[in-house]
């Protein structure tokens, strides 16, 4: 064989090789990006009736990816797909341009974490006038056309944390503060409204009234660090941490948990966190956290997807969808952890 056809068979080689290799890297990265969207085996071959957007404001939350594991197996049930929209750290995304986006995609329906952005609300009217329902998850835009709202009442949910934290309260103090962190973002109707019903139940307990203070500290968002860095400031401060701290999300929860043991404050400072991970539950259960806030996302599943449903079948839907929710504290977390347990195994 002359050079010219050993090149020419050497040619053929590495292009077959090439073509190989490229097929076999699209289809492994196919996979994985059907992997990171949930899609099981059953959903790769499936076709939908509808499909539905649920766009949320930390795609990194356990919380969010919980509720949107409820709403894919829900939405299973009733021949629709949900996709996953939301913002990450580095993403230059708003959540005013996902809005944009699902709207321009025409999708069926759209489950949304109501932030309180800018233009947020007008994206729902946009989405209304194109026959798209809204439903609004955790916070709610009663002055926009959203169709319905699932999440919890605020102000009851104040008042209930205000009971907590009379139990927890130092005794025989003369002087007792209470701490809350809230974000800057937050829509004003749902964690300040926390924070004044928390304030009305302490300064109208009799026995509280003159000798405990509640305070606020704002986090600002957009900044990866500024949890951390304003926690570490609270147990920093000349007159030192608060006696209870109370938290709003999973990442302060975190951050104040592991601030109490850095400086050595188990049994001093008490802390409510926020949602179920292990280490907010393991900790409740030792009994160096006082309790954390459980919102129950099976069930916030089940309503969104309900609310849609209602509304793409013609019919009216409830304009609230109230989720039910617990303290989980360390009389009651293992009994709620073995129950976990049991549901998922079934």
């Amino acid at each position: 064989m002359d050079n010219r056809n050993r090149s020419l068979l050497l040619l053929v080689f590495t292009g077959l090789f090439g073509i190989v290799f490229l097929t076999l890297l699209t289809s492994s990265f196919y996979g994985f990006a059907l992997k990171k969207t949930g899609l099981g085996q059953e959903e790769k071959s499936r076709v939908y009736r509808y499909h539905y957007v649920m766009i949320i404001d930390d795609l990194d939350s356990q919380f969010w990816n919980d509720v949107y594991k409820s709403v894919r197996e829900e939405a299973a049930l009733h021949d629709a797909y949900v996709e996953l929209k939301g913002k990450k750290q580095s993403s230059s995304y708003s959540m005013v341009d996902l809005m944009d986006m699902t709207i321009a995609a025409k999708a069926d329906g759209i489950l949304l974490q109501f932030t309180g952005e800018e233009e947020l609300e007008d994206r729902i009217n946009q989405a209304a006038k194109q026959k798209i329902p809204v439903v609004t998850l955790l916070n709610d835009a009663p002055a926009s056309s959203r169709v319905s709202y699932v999440g919890v009442n605020f102000y009851q949910l104040g008042q209930e944390y205000g009971n907590q934290i009379l139990k927890i309260l130092p005794k025989g103090s003369e002087k007792a503060r209470v701490l809350m962190f809230l974000h800057d973002n937050s829509v004003d109707s749902s964690q300040s409204q926390i924070f004044n019903q928390i304030n009305n139940r302490i300064v109208t307990t009799k026995e509280t009234a003159p000798n405990v203070k509640v305070e606020e500290i704002r986090i600002a968002s957009g900044r990866a660090f500024e949890p951390e860095e304003m926690v570490r400031s609270v147990f920093q401060d000349a007159l030192g941490p608060p006696d209870i701290i109370v938290c709003m999300d999973e990442v302060d929860t975190e951050a104040v948990y592991q601030a109490v043991i850095d400086y050595n404050c188990v049994g001093k400072t008490q802390v409510i966190g926020y949602y179920k991970s292990k280490a907010a539950l393991d900790a409740v259960i030792k009994g160096t956290m006082a309790m954390t806030l459980y919102i129950d996302t099976r069930q916030m599943g089940r309503y969104s997807i309900q609310a849609l449903t209602e509304t793409m079948n013609g019919g009216r839907t409830n304009s609230f969808y109230s989720v039910d929710l617990q303290f989980l504290t360390r009389e009651n977390a293992l009994s709620f952890v073995n129950n976990q347990w049991s549901s998922d195994d079934k």
